[in-house]
């Protein structure tokens, strides 16, 4: 029986006793010709977390848009403690006290943690303007009560990715929602920020009756925080069950609508004799710190390590961005100088950076535009933009990375997230770079998603190319790398190679504590 048919499953999922908080119930929205839900349906009730799960595009994110005023329904109801309501705007959603966090950041770059805080809520002087210090005063008194150490003076822009997502989700709990809406709010978190994020969404649902949205990818994630699932695909509403009744695989197939099987991933060991990079006694401010690594041609190396040790700052400086200011940098044993983007894809070196939104992408443009922006040499004829080598590039990388797509003209924008992420990979083959430096490439993409992505990226070493993937998912440098690089406060810790890759070795070496690799 076709599992969208299973009303009996969803009706023995609901507590028997309680109203909904929040209600939607025959939600329809189509955009131009795409389906974005039909006929979906979901409940939440007081004092639990109820996730939202399925594949990038089956509809999550539209249904948490809707309810809190970003998307306007096209049909269906959405309902508070059993009574109808009005949700058109964002304005609505806030008068009915519901707060969103999403993966896209909504933070105003320029502006300090406090305003953005703040945002359209300051205090204001008896003069009607804006009270400064109070506004300082209250966030640092708001941000010890819930426990985050964050400067309330600092712009956003100065922050990491990973503190800017707290600012966001700190700017969400200070409207005191009775709904809150995570959608991939753990994405650019930490494992310490996890955890905290968890422990303050277990005080919301269990002592002060509130309701969670909680969109997520991870598996370990939903296992730690569910209470109830309901599953999307393909726009639809599938069903509802109460966390614990289905087993991982068996949710997976609900997923897809297939049995799924999550293959044993080659890793590539790479040449013996070839290198494609190195770095001697690199360096970079107070971040980097004396780097010796050997970038094997046709390998996958691993980064890991716990967020903010250097990482995401190795991988951009090997891309000129924040560049080294010690030691040397070699490009197939060549002595290079990479000072900015330009001079590393010169150098055959491209990046995949963690932020596709703000780093990756121009959401307003083309998909097609998108594809080739950095490859405008490529597919010129002695200066001028040749029209069929752009079109054949564009094919080429959509039907390379199965882009699911109605016309490359459309906004990149309009994609999924999962879509997104291989428009940008395709961004960066089409420059025909050789070493492609991944920083976190499967950051809130669904698991059909993924499994393609680690196909390309061994794909890729068969081909000549050389890899350096960073990852805060252990489990994913365990299934590629046969050798790993862990970072502790900007240093390589260890270097795991063969055997050696196992999560003690990685989580051990990641928190200082070393000792011997097993």
């Amino acid at each position: 029986m076709d599992v969208r048919n299973q009303t009996a499953a969803a009706a023995e999922a609901e507590p028997k006793t309680q109203v909904p908080l929040i209600e939607t119930a025959h939600v329809g929205k189509r955009f131009g010709g795409i389906i974005a839900l039909e006929d979906a349906q979901m409940k939440c009730y007081p004092g639990e977390t109820h996730v939202l799960i399925g594949e990038n595009g089956a509809g999550k994110s539209t249904m948490v848009k809707i309810i809190c005023g970003v998307t306007i329904r096209d049909t269906g109801d959405i309902y508070m403690n059993g009574e109808k309501i009005e949700i058109n705007s964002a304005q609505d959603a806030n008068r009915h006290k519901i707060a969103a966090v999403f993966q896209e950041l909504s933070l105003i770059q320029e502006l300090s943690v406090a305003e953005n805080i703040f945002m359209a809520n300051e205090p204001l002087t008896r003069f009607g303007r804006i009270d400064f210090k109070q506004i300082y005063k209250k966030a640092q008194e708001f941000l010890d009560q819930i426990g985050l150490d964050l400067e309330p003076r600092m712009l956003v822009r100065d922050l990491t990715l990973c503190q800017q997502q707290l600012v966001e989700i700190a700017k969400a709990l200070y409207k005191d929602p009775d709904v809150l809406i995570l959608d991939e709010a753990t994405s650019a978190l930490g494992e310490k920020e996890v955890k905290w994020l968890f422990a303050m969404m277990k005080k919301l649902t269990k002592e002060q009756d509130k309701g969670i949205l909680f969109i997520s990818h991870r598996m370990d994630e939903l296992e730690q925080v569910a209470d109830r699932a309901t599953i999307f695909r393909d726009a639809h509403y599938i069903m509802t069950f109460p966390w614990g009744q289905l087993g991982n695989d068996e949710i997976v197939e609900h997923i897809s609508g297939r049995k799924v099987a999550l293959e044993d991933m080659e890793r590539p060991k790479g040449s013996d004799t070839d290198i494609a990079l190195e770095l001697r006694h690199a360096g970079k401010g107070t971040v980097l710190h004396d780097l010796n690594l050997k970038l094997k041609k046709g390998e996958i190396l691993g980064i890991a390590g716990l967020s903010g040790h250097g990482q995401v700052e190795l991988l951009h400086a090997l891309f000129g961005d924040g560049e080294f200011d010690t030691g040397e940098m070699l490009v197939e044993g060549k002595p290079v100088t990479v000072h900015n983007e330009r001079q590393a894809l010169a150098n055959g070196i491209v990046l995949i950076p963690e932020d596709r939104k703000n780093d990756g992408l121009i959401l307003t443009r083309s998909i097609g535009e998108n594809i080739t922006m950095m490859s405008l040499k490529e597919i010129s004829n002695a200066g001028v933009l040749s029209g069929a080598k752009e079109k054949k590039t564009i094919a080429d990388a959509i039907k390379r990375m199965s882009i699911k797509v109605f016309s490359s003209d459309l906004p990149v924008g309009s994609l999924s997230g999962g879509n997104q992420q291989k428009v940008v990979i395709a961004k960066a083959l089409a420059t025909n770079a050789k070493i492609v430096l991944l920083s976190d490439p499967t950051r809130g993409i669904d698991i059909g998603t993924k499994s393609e992505i680690y196909r390309l990226m061994v794909e890729l070493t068969k081909e000549g190319y050389s890899i350096v993937f960073y990852s805060t998912e252990t489990a994913e440098l365990l299934m590629l790398c046969n050798r790993v690089l862990v970072f502790y406060e900007g240093r390589i810790a260890a270097e795991l190679e063969g055997d050696q890759v196992t999560e003690r070795n990685i989580i051990s070496q990641s928190i200082g504590v070393g000792g011997e690799q097993q």
